[in-house]
């Protein structure tokens, strides 16, 4: 069945991704020394195209909770965990992963680039 909007049929965009659940692991007390490393890990995936979004789950009060997500392009599950497995916090014990594949129907992205001051707004 396709619904429409304003006269137009709208359709299931369909585009996938895979999610990377980080939990805690073995070895928390290893997760601030791997901060640095795993921040450089995450910003080469930013530069290659591979990594979507990524970010700690917050706690009751706002702050970073031991737990994370990852949303990340790939050709398959098995990729998406490697890539998982690459994470310093992976490597090291202080966080655990799992790989979810996820199907995106809808949603929107604004993001407002000013050039001239080099400021922007994502909603």
């Amino acid at each position: 069945m396709t619904a429409t909007t304003s006269g137009h049929a709208v359709e299931p965009l369909k585009k996938h991704f895979f999610v990377i659940f980080s939990e805690a692991g073995a070895r928390p007390e290893e997760l601030p020394a791997q901060v640095p490393a795993h921040l450089e890990y995450l910003a080469g995936l930013e530069k290659r195209g591979v990594l979507f979004m990524s970010g700690p789950f917050l706690d009751a009060s706002g702050d970073p909770g031991p737990s994370g997500m990852l949303i990340v392009r790939a050709a398959s599950a098995e990729e998406a965990a490697d890539l998982a497995a690459g994470d310093p916090f992976h490597r090291s014990g202080a966080r655990t992963f799992r790989v979810e594949e996820w199907q995106v129907h809808q949603g929107r992205i604004d993001l407002a680039i000013d050039l001239s001051d080099r400021t922007y707004l994502l909603r």
